[in-house]
């Protein structure tokens, strides 16, 4: 009889936790997910959408409980912030906070890899784009990816597929909607290009889930499940015979004289407390909440890292009205991005950016700013029509770099229901990224010009994406790491950090993909330890 009570625990269930576990039991091994907050269906959070009266907080949709607070959660987070309007967010889930995204699937260039190396920025990573990348195949196959064949996703015109790939997108592209084919033809006149995003919502049938339909609900929940999300993982796991406890609170960690973990401690929201042992252990959970369990247990200390070098793609948006109807909302939510500022020469003092066009459902919005000018019966009606058919966001994204000061502590003046404190946010946005403002503007009146708009929504501060990174980085040391190039922990042996914090810089994209392959990548390592 084995003297623990799993192979390996893994805390969080979100896509990366799940699929690390998901690894683990397609290897044979006995695996516990841990969960904090609770499980809600996809019907459930799909319904909820339709009954929203805040269809703009994406944690709304699911609960907001005493004993797992979200970012949403009145006083969890305290924001100390410079230069930045908006913080990111953390759901704790069953399915993680990937139960809202928009799918982008974009890999990272090996430039982005290689920051220090390639233009004297920040760090490199102490693995290479190389290795990861049989790891981001196997991530797009597992959630299905659509995109085109020879793709340069630099968007610097290479001609060849870069960064290079082993193997094809898994699924064609989607048809780009009317306001993308259109758009496309407006701002060529000014030289840019519009490339179709790779995304996970699938573009025909594809492992039991069946293809987009334009339902345009991409942030909030896939009404069909066409759009991967950590709750695909976790029917996986489950038929697997995983053993994933929700409502599951990890708040102690012991360790041993070697620094090895020898248990894990959670309380359910009763405060009943259960002791767990393994031979391995997985902290899974966001970029937030894997650092505030360190933190609260002294884990990983040696480095000073844990919950520094915060990185959120620091973003500016600008809103037209077209001069003619482009009907935004209809399609896919995301589905085209001008890439041609990703990876220029120039990046050593301006950083690597990306424009998504945003095709998102813009008549909630309307309808406030119209009732806030006091437009009622006809005229309200009128307003609605005309700004829902014309009315159109181009988002920049940015690249971020670390900076010490910049990161996550706890607050021991907030405390949730079972006494545990909240997070303080620290965050400065860098003279880096405010380098990056002329060009913005420029390419921003650029588009105007293109489609003889008429600017709405004049960019002024920077908000920040849902996208947290470099809280427990990795590197080739402890001195100034949190965890090594397989993920363990360094003061640790026997524990690994599976999460976008491990990222020791951000590039200009979504790091869901990246994080999934790194997860895989664990997953595989750890089988071979067990």
């Amino acid at each position: 009889m084995s003297d623990y009570d799993a192979d390996v625990i893994v805390v969080g269930s979100g896509s990366l936790g799940s699929m690390v576990a998901l690894e683990l039991a397609r290897a044979g091994k006995k695996v516990i997910v841990l969960e904090a907050g609770p499980e809600t269906t996809d019907w459930k959070v799909t319904d909820n959408f339709r009954n929203s009266a805040r269809q703009n907080n994406f944690n709304a949709l699911f609960p907001d409980v005493p004993y797992a607070p979200n970012s949403f959660s009145p006083g969890y987070i305290s924001p100390h912030l410079e230069g930045i309007e908006v913080f990111p967010g953390t759901l704790r889930s069953v399915g993680g906070t990937s139960r809202h995204w928009t799918a982008a699937t974009w890999r990272l260039l090996p430039e982005d890899m290689t920051l220090k190396s390639s233009f004297g920025l920040a760090v490199d990573w102490p693995i290479t784009y190389a290795e990861l990348e049989p790891f981001y195949c196997d991530a797009e196959y597992e959630i299905g990816v659509n995109g085109i064949a020879d793709y340069d996703e630099s968007g610097q015109g290479l001609g060849y597929t870069y960064p290079p790939r082993s193997r094809p997108f898994p699924l064609p592209p989607e048809a780009k909607p009317y306001a993308i084919q259109r758009l496309q033809q407006q701002i060529a006149t000014k030289g840019y290009r519009i490339d179709v995003a790779p995304s996970s919502r699938i573009s025909k049938p594809y492992d039991g889930r069946p293809a987009c339909i334009g339902n345009n609900m991409c942030n909030w929940n896939c009404p069909i499940g066409a759009k991967h999300s950590g709750y695909h993982v976790v029917e996986k796991i489950r038929k697997l015979g995983v053993d994933l406890r929700s409502n599951a609170i990890v708040h102690k960690i012991e360790t041993g004289a070697d620094g090895k973990v020898n248990a894990l401690h959670y309380l359910t929201p009763n405060r009943a407390a259960t002791r767990l042992t393994a031979k391995v252990y997985v902290l899974a959970g966001h970029g937030f909440e894997t650092p505030k369990l360190m933190l609260m247990n002294n884990l990983g200390a040696r480095s000073g890292m844990v919950g520094r070098n915060l990185m959120v793609h620091p973003t500016i948006d600008m809103t037209l009205l077209s001069s003619e109807p482009l009907w935004a909302g209809r399609g896919q939510n995301i589905h085209g991005a001008i890439m041609q500022r990703r990876n220029q020469p120039d990046r050593t003092r301006i950083p690597s950016t990306r424009y998504d066009l945003l095709n998102n459902p813009p008549t909630v919005g309307i309808a406030e700013t119209a009732l806030s000018e006091r437009k009622i019966g006809a005229a309200l009606d009128d307003e609605i029509h005309d700004r829902s058919a014309r009315i159109f966001t181009f988002e920049a994204l940015t690249e971020d770099l670390p900076d010490k000061a910049n990161g996550i502590s706890l607050n021991p003046g907030f405390k949730d229901s079972l006494g545990l404190p909240g997070l303080r946010l620290d965050y400065r946005i860098s003279d880096y990224t405010n380098a990056n403002l002329p060009r913005l503007m420029d390419d921003f009146a650029n588009f105007l010009q293109a489609t003889n708009g008429t600017r709405i929504s004049a960019p002024t501060k920077w908000i920040c994406q849902q996208h947290i990174m470099g809280t427990v980085r990795m590197g080739t040391q402890a001195e100034d790491a949190v965890v090594d190039r397989d993920l363990r922990c360094f003061d640790h042996q026997n524990l690994f950090l599976v999460t976008t914090g491990v990222m020791p810089t951000a590039g200009g994209v979504n790091p869901t993909l990246t994080g999934m392959a790194l997860a895989i990548r664990a997953g595989k390592h750890i089988a071979k330890e067990v």
